[in-house]
């Protein structure tokens, strides 16, 4: 099976297994969302003045495990992965076994999205890409999860980041009618995303 590679950092050049799909959800995440993701984080920590070192980073549905393995790779100063499906779970826990920086946790993130505890960390960025009949199917699901997530970030009173990779046709309006957020298209795909900046200067 044919293997997704890290684009960037300490870990550039690795192999990542590509697992099969899932429930609809496809393997990857295609190489220009994933810059646009890691374009959006590098702004927003520029702007912040801070570098990842400092950031606790949580990918909530983990899938194959490269945008964590991305993450780690620019020397997050914490990982949290989240992973429901026992194989892709396996495949995360031979990755990243034995990194004392890295927590797994094999829970549904829509129940269980804060069940961790707070570090010394600067900064938190958020990254949700969850199979797609989660937009479609259980919007209030994800609606719950994201709203939840928002205000626990602006009780923080640190800088945040939101984000949520969406592909094609499916809906979102009512999932964030509640929260400030900013649209961006990459080919068929949306980046959604709010945070600290959002927070500043919108009332959700």
């Amino acid at each position: 099976m044919k293997g997704l590679r890290v684009s960037q950092g300490k870990w550039k050049g690795k192999e990542i297994p590509a697992p099969a799909d899932v429930s609809g959800h496809l393997n990857f995440t295609n190489s220009l969302v994933k810059k646009a993701i890691f374009s959006l984080m590098d702004s927003r920590l520029l702007s912040w003045g801070l570098s990842f070192d400092s950031v606790l980073f949580c990918d909530y549905f983990a899938g194959s495990g490269q945008i964590s393995a991305e993450a780690y790779s620019l020397s997050v100063h914490r990982l949290l992965t989240y992973e429901l499906d026992q194989t892709r779970f396996r495949q995360l826990h031979s990755l990243f076994r034995g990194l004392t920086q890295v927590q797994l946790f094999r829970k549904d993130a829509t129940k269980h999205a804060l069940k961790w505890e707070l570090g010394d960390e600067s900064a938190y960025i958020f990254y949700l890409d969850p199979p797609y009949t989660y937009w479609s199917e259980t919007p209030a699901r994800m609606k719950e999860m994201l709203e939840g997530l928002y205000t626990f970030c602006v009780t923080l009173k640190k800088p945040f980041l939101i984000l949520c990779q969406i592909p094609e046709h499916q809906p979102t309006t009512k999932i964030w009618a509640d929260l400030p957020h900013k649209v961006r298209e990459y080919g068929s795909h949306l980046i959604i995303e709010t945070g600290y900046e959002n927070a500043e200067t919108s009332d959700p």
